[in-house]
């Protein structure tokens, strides 16, 4: 092992500042160049203030934990060290109740996944006049998408009955489910729901697998109420068509799912607000995770509006990809704004009056401040 003579010494006798760690052979990184590399990497996932101070620390506890003749991160690294750069830079914008939100938004995803699950059944899939589909029925039903939508029931039963890790098992095959009768349809020649059915479906699922860990009862009622709620919609639709079949047709329901998006964020947004008043704002940052997929509901007319038209899959897939970007956009740009003035705050409270209390620090209350502050 190297001596070094002096803090700023090599042992050549020149002056210069030390090597950084995981560079030499006296650092405990030593052996994992490639490696060490590719996890920090990764460390750019964490704000770099704290990379500076905590990086090495970080990537040292990784590279004792590998096993060693790894070259590349395992994906559960990978994921644990990306989950935790989101969590620190959500902190430092002092925006962490979006993660207190996600498991709320894929509750609520699960529980309007069963409402729609049972609407489309009964009211599309199990109507004896199709209207768009070809005479080539799927058994008693009339598309692929009675599979798809008897997966998502069975997805919204395990959410009530299982525990949170076999719920996310059925979540993560109803998703399998809806990819699969994709090109499933051109196989068998029959008919499935469109995409611009599908893909809200998705964006859906995708929220759900976030589902809470210790659901309690308030995340197992949801889907039960969801599945309640596709129930009396459908039976109201029968019962004012009377003898019609007004809305037995994909195509005939898209507005109505449209509307059911703008009514689920608005319900959402009520409950968070009524919520909010007693200190709890995660059904609030909830409604920033659903407005995607609550927007993609109303993907074909919106589409129909913008190009006039909304026949082809490109038209579609423009419309889906600038919803998916504004509606992270509009995360981002509450997250900011949260952020800025969570930074605001701090700020006043470390160097003048209490924003709460209107108390004024004096000199050692500051210095205490500041410490802490630079402390990791």
């Amino acid at each position: 092992m190297t001596e070094h003579t002096g803090p700023d010494e090599h042992t050549d006798g020149t002056q210069g500042a030390t090597a950084p760690a995981g560079n030499d052979d006296t650092s405990p990184l030593s052996g994992h160049a490639p490696l060490e590399r590719r996890y920090r990497r990764l460390l750019y996932a964490y704000p770099a203030d704290y990379r500076s101070i905590r990086g090495d620390e970080l990537v040292g506890t990784y590279l004792d934990l590998v096993d060693q003749e790894r070259h590349w991160p395992s994906p559960h690294d990978a994921v644990d060290v990306l989950r935790g750069g989101l969590r620190q830079r959500l902190r430092t914008n002092g925006a962490l109740g979006l993660l207190a939100g996600l498991p709320v938004a894929a509750t609520i995803a699960v529980s309007t996944l069963a409402a729609l699950a049972v609407f489309l059944l009964v009211q599309l899939e199990l109507t004896n006049q199709p209207v768009d589909v070809p005479p080539a029925h799927v058994g008693p039903t009339q598309t692929l998408g009675a599979f798809v939508w008897v997966g998502w029931l069975l997805a919204a039963l395990a959410t009530t009955v299982l525990p949170a890790h076999w719920a996310r098992r059925a979540v993560g095959a109803a998703i399998g489910l809806t990819l699969a009768v994709i090109p499933a349809a051109p196989l068998t020649g029959l008919a499935r729901p469109p995409l611009y059915v599908l893909v809200p479906v998705l964006a859906f699922g995708l929220l759900a697998l976030a589902l809470p860990d210790r659901p309690g009862w308030a995340g197992r009622i949801p889907p039960v109420l969801g599945a309640l709620t596709g129930t009396a919609a459908a039976a109201l639709f029968q019962a004012a068509e009377g003898s019609g079949n007004w809305f037995t047709a994909y195509y005939s329901t898209v507005e109505v799912l449209g509307m059911a998006g703008a009514v689920l964020v608005g319900l959402v947004l009520v409950v968070g607000l009524g919520r909010a008043i007693t200190g709890d704002s995660s059904a609030l940052w909830s409604v920033l995770l659903l407005l995607t997929p609550a927007s993609l509901l109303g993907l074909r007319p919106i589409t129909y509006e913008y190009f006039e038209s909304a026949t082809t899959w490109p038209q579609l897939a423009t419309t889906a990809v600038v919803l998916t970007l504004l509606g992270a956009g509009v995360v981002l740009a509450v997250v900011a704004w949260h952020g800025a003035r969570y930074r605001a705050v701090r700020a006043r409270s470390a160097g003048g009056t209490c924003p709460t209390c209107g108390h004024v620090p004096d000199v050692a209350e500051r210095a205490g401040s500041v410490t802490r502050r630079a402390t990791p």
